[in-house]
């Protein structure tokens, strides 16, 4: 006869086994990771809607002004009235939506120190629902990886190679080309002279 400390051994390895060959028949499931909500990485938000307007100012007084026309093709009217190339615009406003945040400073140093008072540059873009939003921008970081700008209340560090591409619209106006007409040469007549 078998003694009762035996016995129960003898279940608990049953129940071990029994275990063992269940779980290998069916392996727990991994729980897959609850996804987190990323915030975004650029400044300005798709959900803003389409750019109608855009106003750039540096602070020696140079600008540019572009905007939609009711037909919803690009012009400029700054530095001078001129159709836009439409590509070149239509770039032009992806850049802003491409505006990299590098940093979002909690504190802010002065904004003279920064840059920012006064900005070296002021960008105004309004869009298709009549808001209008102003972007400051400031000096490089010490570090040279980006700008400081002022947008909605808040200072970034905004990456150098994005803000540089909207920056050089104002030294590059995205002008429509205008078609050269080739001079061919023509002879002349010769005349007699009396």
């Amino acid at each position: 006869m078998v003694k009762r400390p035996t016995l129960i051994l003898l279940i608990v390895l049953a129940l071990v086994i029994a275990a063992f060959f269940y779980l290998d028949e069916r392996p727990l499931k991994a729980t897959a990771p609850t996804p987190t909500a990323i915030k975004s990485s650029f400044l300005i938000p798709k959900d803003y809607g389409a750019l109608t307007r855009i106003h750039i100012l540096d602070a020696q007084g140079n600008r540019l002004r572009m905007g939609r026309d009711a037909s919803g093709n690009w012009a400029l009217s700054q530095p001078e009235l001129a159709a836009a190339n439409q590509s070149q615009a239509e770039a032009a406003e992806t850049q802003f939506f491409a505006l990299s945040v590098l940093t979002t400073l909690e504190t802010s140093p002065a904004l003279d120190v920064i840059g920012l008072n006064p900005p070296a540059y002021t960008i105004t873009l309004g869009f298709l629902d009549d808001t209008q939003k102003v972007l400051e921008v400031g000096g490089l970081t010490p570090t040279g990886s980006g700008y400081y700008v002022s947008f909605e209340g808040k200072i970034y560090v905004i990456s150098q190679s994005s803000i540089n591409a909207v920056l050089g619209l104002l030294r590059n106006p995205p002008y429509a080309e205008t078609p050269t007409i080739p001079v061919t040469e023509t002879s002349i007549p010769a005349t007699p002279t009396p």
